[in-house]
Parts: C-alpha cells; structure tokens; sequence
C-alpha cells in the first residue's frame, strides 16, 4: 500500500464499523474503496461485503478491479431489488419499461382504480380525455416519485386522521433533509394534470390525503395484485418486503449474511435508496461504508441532497467516522484551487482542504467573450475542431440546459464532426422536431399554402392534442370545401358548428382569433430567424409538444429559443437550414441503437452533455456554454438559497471534468437582451 496517500492510508487501514469517506473530484475515490476492500478480504477472508453503485459502468469496473472475488458482490440499488423481489416478492411478475407498457398499463390494469366512484370525476376525466395520452406517462412517473421520495403505501389506512398524521409526519421529514421545493414541484405537476386548484398548504394537504394518496395506494395495490411493477418499483417492493422484516425483528444469518455494506457516490441517494439500504444493514448488523462528496450532490431533481451525505448519524442512528480524500488527481494546481475557490462559498457543506497531486503542470483556463450568441456559436464549433484535428484530444461541451446544444449537434454534423450525446438528442426524435420540419417546408416553398398546409398549421397551433382521425376528417372536409388562405378563418367556424362533437372544443372563437394572427405573421417572416421566432412565440401547439418533464422540475428548457442562437446564418436560405436540419434529426436516428456514438467511420472524441449528466468523466478540454447569470445559477435559483447552493455545485461538477484545459464562453447578447457574467466566475477567479 505504498501507492496510498496518507488519506487513503487512513481510511483503507481504519477499524470502525461505520465511515463515511468524502472523496472529492479526481481524488482517487474507486481506488480508495478497491484497496478498503481488499485490505478488509486479507484479514477477514470469511466477510461477505456487498457493494452498490448507482450505474451498472461503476459496478462491472469495481467488480473487475476486485478481481471478481467470490467474497464481494457488486450491484446497482435497482438490480439488486429486481433480483429480490423475483426470488421472494413476485415470482412471475414482469415489469413495465416502456412508454408503451406503462400507458397500458394505466388505461387497462389500473382503470378499474380511476373508475371506482370516489376518483372517477377526479381521475377518471382525465383518463378518458383527449389528453389522456400526453398525461400518462406524467402521471405513472409521479406515482413513482412518491415512492423515491419516501413515501410507503402500507403506512397508509383507510383512517383519514391516520393518513394525515402520516402525510404530515413525513412531510415534516421532507422539509427537515432539504426536499420540499422538490415535493411542491412535483405536487404542482400533479395537481396541473388533475385541474386541481389549491389556494393554501391546508388545501394542498387535504387533497394529498384525501383524493390522491388513497388513489396512489390503491394503484399501488393493484399492480402487485396484478403481479406488475415498474423500474422503480425494483427497489421500492424490495424496501417494503425488507421493512416487514425489520418491524418483526428479523435477522439474516448464514451464507446469506452481509459484513459489509459499501455505498459508492452515497450523495446521490434518496429517500428510497437510504431506506432500502438502511433496511439492510439492520437485518444483516452489517459494518457501513458511505463514499462521496456532499460539494457534488446534484440530483435534486431525482430527490437526493446533501443532507443525507452530511448527516449520516441521524439517517442510520450510529456515528459514523470520517476520512476525507484531499490529493486531486485529474486535475492541474489552477483547476483544483479555483474550483476549491468556487465550492467554498457554500454554507451547506463539509469544509475541504484538496490539492493538485500535479504541482508543475497548469491548465489553460479561459474565459471567452462575443458580442452575439451566433458569434460565440462559431467560435466554439472552430475551438473543438482545433483541439480535435490538431491535437486529437477529448473535449466535452457542457451546458446547463439541453437545448442549448442543439445548435452544436446540427453545426457538428454539418462539419462531419463525430461526437457523442448523453440524453441531449431527445428533441431530434420528437414529434416538436417533425412539426417544425414540416411547417419550415412550407416556407421553403415561398409560394401561396396549400390545403395541406393549412391542416398542418391548425395542428401546430392547437393546444389539445389533434389525433390522426381528425387530421383525415380535415383533410377531407378542407378538400370539399375547397379551403384556401382566403376563407380558412370561415372554413373553421363552419366545421366547429357542423361537427361540434369533433371540433367544437377545438375551435373556438379564441382559438380561430389566434390562429389567424399566428398564420399570418407565419407567411409574412421573411427568413428563417423571423419564422423560428414567430413559431416559439405564436404557435401555442408546439410548446406544448416540448413540455417540460419530471427530470426538469424547477426550469424551463424551450428548444426553439436555443435554435434562434444561429438562425439568423442562414438569412432567407430555408432550403440550407432544412438541409443542415434533417441531418441532424438522421444522426439522431442512426444514434438511437447505437449507443449514442454518431458516425461509425472513426472513434468520437467530442461529448455534448448537460453538467447533469457528466459526473464521474473527465476529459481533456472542458468547454462551458454561456456562463451568465441567469444561466449559471439559473434566475429562479436566486430567491432560494438552497437552490443557489445547489446551481454553485452544478458549476464545480462542470468545472473538475477537465484535465488540460478550461474555456468558458459567452455573448453579450442573448435574444436582443445583453447579459453580464455568471458570479460563479469570479467567485472562481476563473477570469483571472
């Protein structure tokens, strides 16, 4: 162990039964927990030590550097509970992955739930509405949420009193561990789906444990009836089969018997996963090693804080003996003490004293200012193809929203640049992105719109969801009664009164008013910047097809406000956008089963990724866009001081994955608004 920091040293050779090892960015933290392992095997070669990461990448590398030792087990929370719950909870039970399975499984296993009299008025409408395909897949990950945020069916009765001292105790729990403007968003998620309006926290109580906690049990109830359960229910039947175990004063003896549970990046957990896992270790009276960083705790939006991190003596009931990791690996002396800079002005943390294992190298660390976002947007593209071409290193463009790297995933396939995703191609392969293709085909034309066109435009603007049986209907009524530009306004109202059952919802005076002017500045744009623009603002159909989801619970992301960043290159040429744009849709596709990797001719060295999605990598240039305020910390996240922590750690997470070298870029300008420079900056000296 002569390779060992004397950190590590301190933790690998450490005699307590409960650690908590705080390993910050590029410290050498798999290492760390490899050698505690081994060291643990030498003395006790009999001690069964089960280890868990949070991706099945973290495991299958802890499990090869183990040397697949039969003593140690390593599995993700999820795969675990699946293998549970198929030997001991449902047997032959199958699970609902897909969108397609979890909205059968809404509208046919759980109908006999929502059509009970006590919800049919309240769930029942929505399930048997127009909008009953965009509200399922919403509404069945709400219900997982609950259950990843803690909450447990069985603890509910059919006792109102009961359930509202339960709902309270643990809403008290909520607010204690940092999670309640998670809960209040996704409350505020669920009662938009439901209509349901509620002026005060008593309301809002009241219809939790009156109307939608009973339902969500019950739904609950009738999946495992039914022998269903989804991804997330891998861990939350699991922690229930677990609990009852508990309650009853069970241990686990034997061959099956744990020594030692080990938790890798334990400040991404939630409520779930510290139940399942604290479940465990009372059965097995199992020793517990926790490994993390409470300055990288970023999944909020997942129900995970720093709390649990910070505080693991009152989550488990034991005192917990901590080491903490202060040699950085990855990183150069300027990247580790300016990041260190940056995380030390949040107050919700452990304080850390990390340096540069590296001494002599410094990485080059810039901040790169345009005047416009198109000027920026060019230069960012020539910075990757410079360190691409000629110095064939690995560059990852970060972004604190998706959108923003749309303009980069069709400028890089225009260049024949191969580059990698993580989750960012989503919008590509939307229905958003087949509307506005059609609709920008329209303008390619540049001649007076045909019927056809018309129907797609009523489409684009409508907020309810128009099914392709009424998109026939139009198009055989347009067709009969010879619909054009000129009487589209009468032809509408005419329909809305002859079919009133089909249309008269969708066309209503308001709608046929908005409409027509939405058209109307629609054929008067007279390049493709103005068309983008006239479509984010006018067309109320396609922002609703970009709805925000559940993994976006506090921010808005609108893809066409990131595709204006570079528009205006293209002037009236509609034909090259198109052009440039369908490639980038093609690439989307051909990357949908292919591991994300775009172009098979040579290997990508490229990776666009939000700051979410890009901890535990590194790269040797790290490209950060638009370092704002606004952005970087987000404008909501500025009135909530957790919030603001919470944006501060998503910036240092961005900032460690780099190597080499650190640019950070900005505009002036964003959509005719001038920016200043994001705080996180110079709280980082990272203009210095």
């Amino acid at each position: 162990m002569s390779n060992l920091t004397k950190s590590q040293q301190e933790f690998v050779n450490s005699s307590s039964k409960f650690i908590r090892l705080l390993a910050p960015a590029g410290c050498g933290k798999t290492f760390s927990i490899i050698e505690k392992i081994k060291n643990i095997c030498a003395h006790n070669p009999k001690d069964k030590i089960s280890v868990f990461t949070f991706t099945r990448g973290a495991a299958d590398e802890i499990r090869e550097r183990c040397d697949n030792d039969t003593c140690v087990t390593v599995n993700t929370l999820n795969s675990w509970g699946n293998n549970y719950i198929k030997s001991n909870v449902l047997k032959n039970a199958q699970i609902i992955s897909t969108p397609k399975d979890r909205k059968f499984c809404l509208l046919n296993h759980l109908q006999p739930i929502w059509d009970k009299p006590e919800y049919r008025q309240t769930f029942g409408k929505l399930f048997t509405s127009r909008s009953k395909t965009r509200h399922s897949e919403t509404f069945l990950e709400i219900m997982d949420e609950f259950k990843n945020i803690g909450f447990v069916h069985t603890k509910f009765t059919k006792d109102v009193k009961a359930n509202t001292a339960t709902y309270e105790k643990h809403i008290e729990f909520i607010k204690e561990v940092g999670l309640q403007r998670y809960y209040e968003a996704l409350t505020e998620i669920l009662k938009h789906a439901l209509g349901v309006a509620c002026t005060d926290e008593k309301q809002t109580t009241d219809f939790m444990v009156n109307t939608w906690i009973p339902f969500w049990k019950d739904c609950c109830d009738q999946m495992q009836a039914a022998g269903l359960y989804t991804l997330d229910d891998q861990k939350y039947l699991a922690n229930i089969a677990l609990l009852k175990k508990v309650e009853k004063g069970e241990k686990w003896n034997g061959t099956a018997k744990i020594d030692y549970i080990f938790v890798d990046e334990f400040q991404d957990t939630s409520p779930l996963d510290l139940m399942l896992i604290s479940n465990l270790q009372q059965l097995n009276e199992a020793g517990l090693v926790i490994v993390g960083d409470d300055d990288q705790a970023i999944y909020e939006f997942r129900g995970a804080t720093p709390y649990f991190i910070l505080h693991p003596d009152k989550i488990f009931g034991q005192s917990f003996t901590t080491y903490i990791l202060d040699e950085n690996f990855r990183s150069p002396a300027n990247i580790v003490e300016k990041s260190m800079y940056l995380i030390s002005n949040n107050k919700n943390r452990v304080t850390k004293n990390v340096s540069a294992h590296n001494t002599t190298d410094s990485a080059e660390i810039q901040l790169l200012t345009y005047s416009t976002q198109e000027e920026m947007i060019d230069n960012v593209i020539q910075d990757i193809k410079n360190t691409v071409d000629t110095k064939g290193e690995t560059v990852a463009v970060l972004s604190r929203l998706k959108a923003s790297l749309l303009p980069y995933q069709v400028l890089l396939t225009k260049e024949s640049v191969p580059y990698y995703v993580s989750d960012d191609l989503a919008f590509f392969l939307t229905g958003a992105a087949e509307s506005l293709n059609r609709v920008m085909e329209i303008k390619k034309k540049k001649t007076e719109p045909t019927r056809a066109d018309l129907i797609e435009l009523v489409c684009l603007d409508s907020k309810n969801e128009i099914y392709k049986t009424q998109k026939d209907t139009l198009t055989r009524l347009f067709l009969a009664n010879n619909v054009k530009k000129a009487n589209i306004e009468e032809a509408l109202r005419a329909i809305a009164e002859k079919y009133p059952k089909q249309f008269q919802n969708l066309f209503t005076d308001a709608f046929i008013t908005h409409f027509m002017n939405a058209m109307d500045k629609f054929l008067k744009a007279d390049n493709v910047y103005n068309t983008l623009e006239c479509m984010l603002r006018d067309f109320q159909g396609l922002k609703q097809n970009y709805s925000r989801s559940l993994e976006d619970l506090y921010y808005r992301d609108p893809p066409l406000a990131s595709l204006l960043d570079f528009a205006s290159k293209y002037g009236d040429d509609y034909e090259g956008f198109l052009e440039d744009f369908n490639a980038a849709i093609a690439t989307a596709s051909m990357a949908k089963d292919s591991n994300d990797r775009l172009f098979d001719t040579e290997p990508a060295r490229v990776f666009l990724s939000t700051a979410l999605r890009v901890k535990g990598q590194q790269f040797d240039k790290v490209i950060i866009l638009n370092v704002d305020d606004g952005t970087w910390p987000k404008s909501q996240a500025q009135t909530n001081d957790d919030a603001y922590e919470a944006e501060r750690r998503l910036f240092y997470v961005a900032t460690t994955r780099s190597k080499k070298a650190l640019h950070l870029y900005r505009g002036n300008e964003y959509h005719n608004e001038s920016t200043t420079i994001s705080p996180f900056v110079f709280e980082g000296h990272y203009n210095e």
